[in-house]
Parts: C-alpha cells; structure tokens; sequence
C-alpha cells in the first residue's frame, strides 16, 4: 500500500522489498475507518520494514532494514532510522534525529530535535527500582540536542535535559539535567 501524497509521484519513493507501509493494528482491524500512513517527500526505507497505520513521517525520512514503526507515532523532518530498530507506539520524534542500528524505542516515548541515539541503545517501560514506579505514567523524554552513547539504557520515565550526553554503556534511572 503506497500512501496517497505519493502514488502520484511514484519516483519520489524508494522502497525496498517486503516493505509494508500501512499495516493495520489489532485495534484498527476492528475498527469500521482504518487510519493511513502520510510520508513526507524523498523517503528511503529499507528491506523488509513494516509502518503500521495512523503514523505520519516528515521529508526526508532514511531508514535501513527490518525496521518496525508501531501505530500512532509521528516522525519528523530528516530523521534516520538504522537496521533492526524498532519504534514502539505512540512515540514522537522531532526533527533532524538520528537513531543507531538496533535501537528499541519503548511507547510514549518524547525524542527533541538534533538527538542523536547510539546503537543499541534500550528504552525501558518496566522499573528498575521503587524510585522509578512513580515516573512509569510517564514516556521517556529526551530533550533537544542531546546525545545518547551505544550500548546505554535509559530507565522508564527519565527526561535527559536539552544538551546532555549520556555515555557509553550508561544506565539512566534518573532524570539528567
């Protein structure tokens, strides 16, 4: 299925394949309206990507292979994706974001302009420890430009702060300034 905004252009979309754009979600398939996909301009998504319904992708959007975007998310303007991430639902990333192979984003999850993700790097939904059952409501937020190393895990409900860094290998199970 290729979104309306490009079926008229077919040459500005380029798609490897087994790519599935517009993959119903439990929820939808019992639905009576099935919500769309809308990819902004110049997208290139890799082998064997899924991108369930009701997800909005801005220009320039660059993913690599076997990449999973879940359902009510939205992406925006100039944002890479790497091999084998995945992208929980309802999950907002902003623009110019850059995201390493293998990155598991958890649901609800607030990604700020300009940030950069490391490979590997896990989003946590479950506490770490009694501190942090208190913050579980809450997504993870990573504020404007800042930068997450390989390997870190960022803890359920944390917010890294607009120009922090966190290092290679990290565990964060507390906000970072």
């Amino acid at each position: 299925m290729i979104p309306d905004n490009l079926q008229k252009n077919p040459k500005l979309l380029r798609i490897m394949q087994s790519t599935m754009i517009g993959l119903p979600s439990p929820s939808a398939l019992k639905s009576e309206k099935f919500p769309g996909v809308r990819i902004g301009s110049d997208p290139v998504l890799g082998n064997n990507c899924i991108v369930y319904g009701n997800v909005f992708i801005g220009n320039q959007f660059k993913c690599g292979d076997n990449v999973l975007i879940r359902d009510n998310s939205a992406i925006g303007d100039k944002v890479t994706i790497g091999s084998g991430s995945f992208i929980d639902k309802d999950v907002v990333i902003a623009d110019s974001v850059v995201i390493g192979e293998d990155v598991k984003v958890s649901r609800d999850t607030r990604i700020g302009s300009r940030v950069v993700i490391g490979r590997n790097v896990r989003f946590l939904t479950e506490p770490v420890n009694r501190r942090t059952i208190a913050r579980r409501s809450r997504g993870i937020i990573l504020e404007d430009d800042c930068t997450i190393g390989i390997n870190a895990v960022l803890g359920p409900g944390v917010c890294v702060g607009a120009g922090a860094s966190v290092k290679d290998n990290a565990v964060v199970t507390e906000d970072l300034p």
